[in-house]
């Protein structure tokens, strides 16, 4: 009798632990890209044939930069994104573009190469002999606060390697 009570008492707090707590379901699909803000706050993020795509690195490895140039060829943009999954599964992307001189929507063109993609698995690497196609929007370019946020969306299509089909591309960043 004497250790009912406290008996009754875990078994209580027990249940009230287990039957509250609640599995969080991971994100799939756009539900799992960072938000489309407009603050400079460093996110980037695209469905890639339907996957979720965000720049993922070991320490000290992780690249997520954006480079702005508004003297260079009235306005030099360009991102860069790392995907580290392991030292066999490495994903590279590069997005460039000049004349990005305010707000507005840039298209992205086999002839000016504004895509470069390296994915290690299957050995591709898109740039020569790739066809480009595609647009860039930036939503905001703040100079004084040093971001620049927009949207994008890209194919890249090369024989001999699978079709690239990234959707829903967004980016929040900072600028170096």
């Amino acid at each position: 009798m004497k250790y009912l009570k406290p008996l009754i008492f875990l078994l209580f707090l027990s249940f009230l632990l287990f039957t509250g707590m609640q599995c969080k379901k991971e994100e799939t699909g756009i539900n799992a890209l960072p938000p489309a803000t407009q603050e400079g706050k460093n996110t980037f993020g695209f469905l890639l044939n339907g996957e979720v795509w965000v720049p993922k690195t070991p320490l000290l490895k992780q690249r997520l930069d954006l480079t702005y140039d508004p003297g260079y060829l009235n306005g030099s943009f360009g991102i860069i994104a790392n995907r580290y999954i392991s030292e066999k599964d490495i994903m590279e992307l590069a997005i460039g573009s000049t004349g990005v001189n305010k707000t507005g929507t840039y298209q992205f063109s086999t002839a000016s190469k504004n895509i470069i993609y390296y994915d290690s698995k299957s050995n591709c690497y898109y740039l020569d002999d790739t066809t480009i196609s595609g647009s860039l929007t930036i939503t905001k370019l703040d100079l004084t606060n040093k971001f620049i946020s927009g949207t994008f969306n890209f194919k890249l299509v090369k024989s001999g390697c699978s079709i690239i089909d990234a959707t829903e591309g967004r980016f929040d960043i900072k600028i170096e």
